[in-house]
């Protein structure tokens, strides 16, 4: 009867994991998953998430709805109430249920969390430092993963502006005609100039030919000069006649400074940004700063509504098993977030709960 009883708990074993953990690919039809989107009561930021994924979903032609309560009708439930904990919030979760996790910041709140998931349900960090907090504080691995918030994409990056304060001399001493050979080589959607000196008609005027957005201001009017230099992102100057007294300004007004290693420069004991001496110097110094401009316009891009909503549906689809997994990781490689933070861990915790019956089976 022991060997029987063995025999019996091993197969149990395996037929278990078999069950949790292979994915079996389980498409029923062409008719789209109902969703169910629990939102929070108050606090507009909960309601921004809960209303901007139900109108993402609504877009997509899902069958979605916007509720307070889990819906028993529904494939899927997924909560957007995460600064709560008690049966009042999460009346009922299983195992094709999803929720929202942040500001975990008490113990009730982690003893929530790891209850839900025991129940069957996943947890959505907005964070991969916060999943791994969780999963070094005890909730399996396979039960959580973290998907990137979203930006509202109506903040757009504007223009980096680059200052001039000084006039045009005819011996080019401030070498100002090297505008021209500089911006045929950047990209002048990314910049736009803020010159005040006499004599830059000419030069501007190529400069606007080549696309360059310049604000010009050929008087110098004090008063002007200060609110300027204040909001620029970069004081800009090229000449090499000991030094310019509008990058004493840049410095007192804490601005990047793109200016000549040389004379009363050096002597301020502050930095400077970007120095530069030749054409070059100056092009590169410009491709660095695009570089992290186009940083922020990837981020604008690529943290939307849509593509946050769009990582939800993968999850959805590999907790209902209505996609294969050919389909659900064909965007390997575009980011890691979403079910990519999630499929990861899920194969380590299979090769962990593999290593135990190993264990179990070798004694």
């Amino acid at each position: 009867m022991g060997i029987f009883k063995k025999i019996l708990s091993k197969f149990q074993r395996v037929f278990t994991f078999i069950r949790r953990n292979k994915y079996r690919y389980n498409y029923k039809g062409d008719r789209k998953m109902k969703i169910n989107i629990i939102s929070d009561k108050e606090g507009w930021i909960l309601k921004k998430f809960s209303s901007s994924v139900f109108d993402q979903l609504k877009e997509l032609g899902y069958d979605v709805e916007l509720s307070y309560e889990y819906k028993s009708n529904c494939d899927i439930n997924h909560y957007f109430r995460p600064g709560e904990v008690g049966a009042d919030c999460f009346t009922k979760v299983d195992d094709h249920t999803t929720f929202m996790i942040t500001h975990v910041d008490t113990q009730l709140k982690l003893d929530e969390i790891i209850k839900l998931t025991q129940k069957g349900a996943i947890g959505i960090c907005m964070s991969l430092d916060t999943k791994n907090k969780l999963i070094a504080a005890g909730v399996k691995p396979n039960k959580i993963c973290y998907i990137n918030p979203a930006q509202d994409g109506m903040i757009k990056p504007r223009k980096v502006t680059l200052g001039i304060t000084h006039r045009v001399y005819t011996d080019n001493r401030k070498r100002e005609s090297m505008l021209i050979d500089i911006c045929k080589r950047i990209n002048t959607d990314m910049f736009k100039f803020v010159i005040m000196g006499a004599g830059w008609e000419n030069i501007i005027t190529e400069l606007n030919n080549l696309g360059v957005e310049v604000d010009y201001y050929p008087e110098f009017d004090k008063n002007k000069y200060n609110e300027i230099m204040v909001n620029l992102d970069y004081y800009c100057y090229f000449g090499t006649d000991e030094g310019s007294m509008g990058y004493l300004d840049a410095v007192a007004a804490g601005i990047g400074t793109i200016v000549t290693p040389q004379g009363y420069h050096l002597d301020t004991e502050c930095p400077i940004t970007y120095p530069v001496e030749t054409v070059d110097d100056i092009v590169d110094a410009l491709h660095e700063i695009e570089n992290k401009k186009e940083k922020s316009i990837r981020f604008i891009n690529s943290w939307t509504w849509r593509n946050y909503t769009l990582k939800h549906i993968e999850i959805w689809k590999y907790m209902l098993q209505a996609e294969t997994l050919e389909n659900l990781l064909s965007n390997r490689g575009n980011y890691t977030d979403g079910i990519f933070s999630l499929m990861l861990d899920e194969l380590n915790y299979r090769k962990g709960v593999k290593e135990k019956i190993a264990q179990k089976e070798n004694n």
